[in-house]
Parts: C-alpha cells; structure tokens; sequence
C-alpha cells in the first residue's frame, strides 16, 4: 500500500463493532493532531505512541528515524517507543533492534523506501526480517514511512503477538494520516531547532565583531549595547541598558546619533552618520550606520546603530571612496552606477559575488550592469534604473538573477539608490547587493509546499480559493462569467482496493496530466482531495466555450490507463455552477458547484452536469444560499442570544438565565435552531457560534451580577466545543476576563454526548468539573443512559426534557418524572423539569419536591434587555 497524502474518507460501518473501532481510530486521530500541533517533543511523540498501540491493540509501537552510522551506512534508529507487553519491551532494549543498518534488511528496506506501506506475518518475511522479530514471538509487523517530500525519513512499526492480525483498509488510511503528520511534526520540529541555531550564531556574531552596536527606542532609550571592542574606551557596558542617550554616551557621538534618527524615521531607509572623540589624547573618526527594526512588541519601532572606528580608512581616502571600503568589510556589494546603469566604481564584493577574480575585477568598469543579470530580469532591471534617473522614485528594492558561472543562477537583492547633485539633479545611482539565493529558494519551496498537492503538484485549496477570488474580481469588473467544476472518479476505491493504493497514485497523477491538457493556461486545475479535482475556468464570454471544455475533460479521462500490465479504464462525474449565473461570490458558487457533481453522480456517474440544467434545483439552491448566510450571519456576529429563566418555584425568584442562540434571517425570517444548529455543525463553524454565546453571556451575566449576585448562565457545549484544545484553559479565561467565577457558570452537556463514549468524555467533563464549572446533563431521558454510566459522571444537575413534562397529564408520564427526581434525589443531584406550560404541572412538580423549573409558565426565551427588568424585581410572579 502506498502512502497517500489528503483527507480519509470513512465507509458506511457495517457493524456496532465496526463503528467502536471507527469513534476510536477518529478520536486517537484528533488527539494526536492535537499532541503533534503542540510540540513535536520526546513526550509529545512517546504518547502518539502509546495512543496507537493503546488503539490498535498491539504489544508494541515505535518510531524509527533515520541516520547514518559511522561507516556512512543508513540506520534506522529507534527513537520512541510504547510497548503493552514484558516481552516486547525487551525487543526494544535489543541493541538490534535499536539501530539496526536497512542493507541487512532488503524487503523492509526496499518496501519503505519506495514509499509503500509493509504488513506481514512473521512467517510472511525473509529470514533477516524473521530473525529480526521471531526471538520475541512477534508474530504480525506493520511499517509505515514517514515521507518528507518523497523521501523516505523513518518509520512507524507496529508489531503484535496476535498470529491472525488482519488490518482493516479504514486502520491502514488513518495510520498512514498519522504517519504523515508525524513527518511534517518533525519537519517542523527540524526547522524550529535550525531556528535556533541561527539565532545563537548571530548573537555570536555580534560580540566578535570590532564595532559598537546600539539598540534603542523612539525615546532614545537604550535597550541593548553589544561591544568586546576594547579600542572604543569609553566606558560602554550592559549596565547601560535602561538609560538614554544623552545619559549614557559621550555628547558628540549622542548628537550624531539622534541628528540622525529623524531621517531614519522619515525615510525608512538607512543612514550613514559620522562623528568624532577625543581618545586618549587623539582625535579618532568614527562612522556609524543607522537603521528600523520591529520591536519585540511588534508595534513600534526601535532603531539600531553600528558604530565602528574608522579613523585609519579615512585619512588617506575621499569621502565616497572611504565609504565603500567601509562597507567593503561587509557581505554586501556596493556598486556606484551612471544614471544610464553603467558600472562606475564598486566594492571588492562585486568581484566575490560575480565570481571574478580581484585583479580582473577593473575589466567591469564601464559596462552595462544588465551585462550580468539574467535576460528574463533585465526589462525590470532597466524600467526601476530609469525611474531612479528621471527622479520618479529616491530608492528602491529589486531582486534578480545573475547570469550563472556554473549551473545555477546567483539571486540578488539590490537596494539601489539615486545620489543626486546640490542642484537636485541626478548624477548618479548607488546600490547595495546582497546574495539571497540561499532564502529565496527557500521562500519558493516553503511557498510550494504551503499552495501546492504533494502527489499531484496541482495548485491546492488555498491557492485555488485565491484564483477563484480574483476571477471573479475581473468578471465583476469585465462583466465576464467565470465556471468552477468539481469532478469526482468514479468507482476509485476499487482501484485502490484491488490495485493498491501505488497504483491509485499513479492514476491520479496520470490523470491530472491529462487533464490539464486540455485546458488553457490561465485556467486553474487543483486537487481538492483524496479523487476529487477542482477546475476553474476565468474569464469566459461565451457558454459554449466552458461547455466545450467539460466535455473535453470528460472525454480526455476516458483513455486506459496500463498499471503495471493491468489495462485500467476510469471515467468521471463533473457538476458546473457559473458566476453570476448559479451564485453571487465564490463559497456560494464551491457549493453550488459541489452539489452539481453530486447530482451527476446520482443520474448514473460517467456524465458533465450544468447547475442550469438541472430542473428540480429550487431546494438545492434554497439549501446552499441558507448555508451561505448562515455562515456570512455568524462571521459578522448577527445571530442574536435569548434567555430563558430557570424558576425556584419556592421563592419564585430566578436562579439562571439559560442562553439560546436565535437567527433572524433577511429572507426566511426566524430561523429554528432545529434547523441552523445542525447547519453550523454541518459547516464547521459551530465553535465559532459557540464563542459568540459564551462572550455574550459572559458579557450578561456580568451587568445581572450587579443587580442580582446569585444569578447563573447556562451555556449549552457542542460535542465539538467539548474537544477543542485548550477549550478548559480558554474557558477559564474568559470567565476570568469578565471578573467571574467558575461557579457562575452552568455548562449544559446533552446526554447523547455526555454518555457516547464514558471513558473519554468523564475525562474532558472532570477536567471542568475540577476546574469549578457545574455541569447539567440536558434532555435527560433521551439518551437511554444506564443508572450505572450517570453515576460515574460528575453531574450536578439533571433538566428532565420537554418531551417528559408534556406527558404529564397521563399517570404513565408522571410515573416516569416521579422515578427521575428519585433517582436524583437519590445521586443527590439537582433537578430542573424543563416545558413547565401549566399551574398544575408546578404544583404536582413541587409536591414531588422539585424547586427548579423551566418553561413558558414562567418566561420564554426573552432578550437580554427584558432579562433586566425581570431581575430588578427580583422574581417571576405565578400566574
């Protein structure tokens, strides 16, 4: 099986078996992302191993990484590990099996190497695997690589004692996801420490260089002096910090300074500043250069010099001369050119940029500086050099390419700048060159990685939405259409079930060749995911030319493809939606055009379908344009939060405000929240809606306090609000933001989540409950909890559904409502009866003991205004 990168898609469960194994392979997924997000450490990656083993149910799990041994040979060298078995934690202390060198293993070797998955049973391998394994009675091994740009850096194994181990196709897919995180976790992990690295070097830099550097703010306070120069003699020291200028440096060198900050500030650009002191009875030249930074804060700005001795370099030298040997002492290149862009004079790194030899460096002088650029580079070169001659601009910066001495090109960032005469004419051009090569490449492919499809190097989701936002940009303004298809391969999980997954790659990447083909180079075709692409086809004016072309994509796909011998055929299902035809902005149209393919795939697959053909489309479109408020409503924060009091039926005063988010649409009015809380969740933006309910009950609940100082909020918590990461920690804050206690909070947990799955969800309910949140199961009753599961929860109070309350009026429902409050007098737990509508249904309910109640009897769900005028009295009278 080849490792294969995008999202997992989850068959249908077959069985209540099958469907406990697909909740723990997706909740061992989330809590892994979650780890790996964190920080890729030694912990972090020891408990991803525990959590696979602990999923998987194998005796052990490990994480090799690669390495080569002192004779130069790779190794895999086990890294972490997380074993369930006496036995097979002694394979991992086997100096063997700790780093072991992959040419004594060829089939595992070869099998990783190439990028596929290897599953075996121990009498399955060759005898080096076996032997390998078979001292510990490992009967079952799975590997899986760890791919880093196609190469392979190490890899997971799972190795059991279970002689009928048999892997699910739905395990193999999550793993590999794993695995895949895992190598961009170290990846990260990788560049973080070379981070580090680099920042050490630098400040090494600075304490071995001959100069003064001085870092201060806009006040002209010091923030950091760095010098082991001991020529300065002036006293300057770390014990500095914290005073200004004028306090701390001698009167000519803090006059130079701060004469020369204005400028710095107004330009933007560096300065050269020069200034001279007395010392030891000598008068000694100094220049300095000037230049912004952000600060730590990254608001202001802070400023820096660098401030050396330049006595010995000026008195034999003129002004611009002396400069550039100064500056000569650096990396960058100085280059003096005419305003025609003719070489002048330049520094000794010119001749070390452009590979010349000093003697011959002279040989420049007078030539075209575009002599040494790139062709492709020169019309840029020569419009920014003209504008600089013509005083269009002062100075600016350009990148370019210089022409390659061996294979590959030198990339150059030159901040050049006109020098112009007492009269303000220019006279001549000067620039600063410095060799970028190593960061641009780098910038391109970090910018490869982040916009592209590992497999297919297709333009990936953001860099399609951002073409997609663009072209419909230029179609507003040219009053062109823009067409975006979705297509779908039909039947691909059986090329990858019987084939494997190497040969389901090899489809794809065959596919998406052939598929571009066809289209013209400004359209854009991106991997959406798994065997989905994306087309986008901008500025079209006729229909019959993206039609045209839908036909042509369907077409080009319809030739075999030869898989090793194997002659495969595919075909595809392509759903159109056009702008502004079908939808009004770009989500509008990705689903439109989403829900088109579907249909195509719905009347029979191996077809093109328009959106505008599709005759029975008014709830569709209905559907999609709800979507598309809904998630414009909650990301400009227009969904409104009402309030029902919760009643002591005793004192008749209120005791909580349970909040309840309410949508007022422009078109279908007010929205149920039957109908856009599944639409959110739906969307992935229920913890956005989420967060607004809590800030503003928060918000609330902080202005009732000072009315009434024993008034709660409930706040209902999604499944998904539940799990976040760091949703305790974050909570707590907030709380804290508004001058709020944990207490002053009800979090209403509904049944069905708080009893899906006991062992994980107590964990994250102990968690708050610890942290002093009470905690209300709602629409108890629904959820065919066990006496038993309740028990182990800890609950403070249970709210009896509406359902139950509406069934008081027959001797059945109330026998029903009588056994809960038993039960929860018996657990000790509080109880609220929601859907109170009646004076009979009170007073049965507090002859039964109740207090707390709920419902229309008392008080709809209000706004949070009327709230206040009910809690300035104090109380909710009966009817």
């Amino acid at each position: 099986m080849f490792i294969k990168p995008g999202r997992v898609k989850f068959e249908a469960a077959q069985s209540d078996e099958e469907l406990d194994l697909y909740r723990g392979y997706l909740e061992t997924l989330g809590m892994v992302a979650g780890l790996l997000l964190e920080e890729a450490s030694e912990q972090n990656l020891t408990e991803v191993m525990r959590l696979l083993a602990e999923t998987t149910g194998v005796s052990c799990c490990s994480l090799f990484l690669n390495k080569l041994d002192d004779s130069g040979e790779a190794c895999a060298n086990l890294h972490c590990t997380s074993s369930t078995s006496t036995g097979v934690r002694l394979l991992s202390d086997s100096p063997k099996f700790h780093e072991f060198q992959y040419q004594n293993y060829p089939l595992l070797s070869d099998t990783l190497h190439v990028g596929m998955v290897l599953s075996k049973q121990i009498s399955e391998l060759p005898q080096a695997e076996a032997t390998l394994f078979a001292g510990q009675q490992i009967h079952t091994v799975l590997c899986i690589p760890l791919l880093v740009s196609g190469e392979m850096e190490g890899f997971v194994g799972l190795f059991s004692r279970d002689t009928t181990r048999n892997w699910l196709p739905l395990e193999i897919k999550v793993l590999c996801t794993i695995a895949n995180s895992l190598a961009l976790a170290l990846v990260r992990k990788r560049v973080e420490q070379s981070l580090a690295v680099v920042a050490t070097r630098l400040r090494a830099l600075v304490g071995a260089t001959e100069d003064l550097v001085i870092e201060y703010d806009l006040m002209g306070q010091i923030l950091n002096i760095w010098t082991d120069n001991q020529t300065f003699s002036l006293g300057l020291n770390d014990s500095l910090a914290g005073k200004t200028l004028q306090q701390s440096l001698p009167d000519d060198m803090a006059q130079a300074i701060l004469l020369a900050t204005p400028r710095v500030l107004a330009s933007g650009n560096r300065e050269i500043f020069e200034f001279t002191l007395s010392v030891d009875e000598e008068d000694r030249f100094f220049m300095g250069r000037l230049q912004m930074l952000p600060s730590e804060t990254g608001k202001a700005k802070n400023l820096v010099a660098l401030i050396r001795d330049a006595t010995e370099l000026i008195q034999e030298e003129a002004r611009r001369q002396s400069m550039l040997e100064t500056m000569n002492l650096l990396e960058e290149a100085i280059v003096d050119l005419s305003p025609e862009g003719w070489l002048l004079n330049f520094s000794s790194a010119w001749s070390k940029l452009c590979d010349i030899p000093v003697e011959n460096g002279n040989k420049c002088l007078g030539t075209p500086l575009s002599e040494y650029i790139y062709p492709d580079d020169r019309a840029s070169l020569g419009e920014l050099i003209e504008q600089l001659a013509s005083a269009q601009k002062h100075s600016d910066v350009i990148r370019f390419r210089l022409l390659p001495i061996q294979e590959d090109p030198i990339w150059v960032e030159a901040r050049l700048l006109a020098h112009c005469s007492r009269q303000g004419n220019v006279i001549a051009l000067r620039g600063v060159l410095r060799d970028i090569t190593s960061s641009h490449l780098q910038e391109q492919r970090i910018t490869q990685l982040a916009l592209h499809d590992a497999l297919t190097q297709l333009p990936n989701r953001i860099l399609l939405e951002d073409h997609l936002h663009q072209a419909i940009a230029r179609a507003e303004r040219n009053k062109t259409k823009v067409a975006l298809g979705f297509i779908d391969l039909d039947h691909f999980k059986h090329i990858n079930d019987t084939l494997g997954h190497n040969a389901g790659d090899a489809v794809l990447v065959t596919l998406s060749k052939r598929l571009q083909s066809v289209l013209r180079g400004i359209d854009t075709l991106s991997r959406w995911g798994g065997d989905e692409f994306v087309v986008l086809l901008p500025d079209v004016n006729n229909e019959e030319d993206f039609r045209s072309v839908a036909e042509r994509l369907r077409d080009v796909a319809r030739d075999s493809i030869d898989l090793d011998g194997v002659e495969t055929k595919i075909t595809l299902s392509i759903g159109f939606a056009v702008y502004p035809d079908d939808a009004d902005g770009p989500e509008t149209l990705m689903s439109v055009a989403d829900h088109t393919m579907f249909h195509a795939k719905s009347v029979g697959r191996n077809n093109v379908q328009f959106f505008q053909d599709i005759h029975d489309k008014t709830l569709d479109r209905e559907h999609v344009q709800l979507q598309t408020r809904l998630s414009r409503a909650i990301q400009d924060g227009a969904l409104q939060v009402f309030y029902q009091p919760v009643v002591d039926a005793e004192t008749q005063r209120i005791v909580t405000f349970e909040a309840l988010a309410r949508w007022h649409d422009d078109q279908n009015g007010w929205v149920g929240p039957d109908v856009f809380i599944p639409l959110a969740e739906h969307l992935g933006i229920i913890q956005e809606l989420g967060e607004q309910i809590f800030d503003h009950s928060l918000q609330r609940l902080k202005t009732w306090r000072e009315v009434n100082k024993l008034v709660q909020v409930s706040v209902n918590v999604s499944r998904l609000q539940l799990f976040a990461p760091a949703f305790v920690q974050n909570l707590l804050k907030k709380v804290d933001d508004h001058g709020l206690k944990p207490q002053d909070v009800v979090l209403e947990i509904t049944e069905s989540v708080a009893l899906l799955d006991l062992n994980y969800e107590s964990k994250r309910l102990h968690e708050l409950h610890a942290a002093g949140f009470p905690i209300a199961i709602d629409d108890f009753g629904t959820g065919y909890s066990a006496l038993s599961q309740l028990h182990k929860m800890p609950v403070d109070i249970l709210k009896i559904d509406t359902s139950f309350t509406s069934r008081m009026d027959t001797e059945d429902g109330r026998r029903i409502v009588q056994a809960i409050v038993q039960m929860a007098d018996a657990l000790n737990l509080k109880m609220v009866v929601e859907g109170v509508e009646k004076l009979e249904t009170v007073h049965y309910l507090r002859g039964l003991g109740v207090s707390q109640m709920q419902g229309h009897y008392f008080s709809a769900a209000v706004p949070a205004g009327m709230c206040d005028s009910l809690l300035q009295n104090n109380q909710v009278l009966f009817k």
